[in-house]
């Protein structure tokens, strides 16, 4: 059964009675709901978001283009309803293999990005290290990677309701994994807060 098709049909096995349902085996990382009430499933079970509003303001969320959930996933969102596990044969929910590269059509809007400005930050700057941990991809990988880094918007483009003006200093210099952990929450974690958690504070 392909992955898209699951959640349909253990919303209609658990008699959840969502009008928009959502599955990923590990629980991890979804698409956004659009339909309430909503269900988020797992393997083992399902989270059911009466409202908009209930979804949008869960804490465990960080809701982008994708909505992704901390480890251990939804099962740790309180109101989690674990079900026992007498899931059909035919649903292969215990399965540990995937399925990768089902091709959609998404049609969608989405906020343009100024290209020139991140190429800017990099060409301005003093050094492509890391802001956070000072990583030098360069100094770990040689040449081929000396002039990699990412660019990080200090205030996020998915929060921004209108085109804005940006200048360098609205941007940062990040290795992949700061700039990953930066994006864990949402709102993303602010540079220092990371840099706190580097230093165990």
């Amino acid at each position: 059964m392909a992955i898209s098709q699951r959640g349909t049909k253990l919303n209609k096995l658990w008699n959840v009675n969502a009008a928009h349902s959502l599955y990923i085996h590990d629980g991890h990382w979804y698409h956004r709901l659009r339909k309430f009430p909503g269900a988020l499933f797992d393997r083992n079970g399902y989270i059911l978001f009466q409202t908009e509003k209930e979804y949008l303001n869960c804490a465990h969320l960080s809701i982008g283009k994708q909505v992704s959930i901390r480890p251990p996933g939804i099962s740790a969102i309180p109101g989690y309803v674990r079900v026992l596990p007498m899931s059909p044969p035919d649903l292969d929910v215990h399965s540990k293999v995937g399925v990768e590269g089902e091709r959609r059509l998404a049609i969608h809007l989405y906020k343009e990005r100024d290209r020139e400005l991140v190429k800017n930050k990099k060409k301005a700057a003093s050094s492509l290290n890391c802001e956070i941990c000072g990583f030098s991809f360069g100094d770990t990988y040689g040449k081929f990677a000396s002039h990699y880094c990412e660019v990080h918007h200090l205030l996020p483009i998915g929060a921004l309701t209108e085109a804005t003006e940006m200048e360098l200093s609205d941007l940062a210099i990040l290795c992949a994994n700061c700039h990953r952990v930066v994006h864990l929450r949402n709102p993303p974690y602010s540079l220092q807060q990371v840099r706190d958690m580097l230093r165990g504070v």
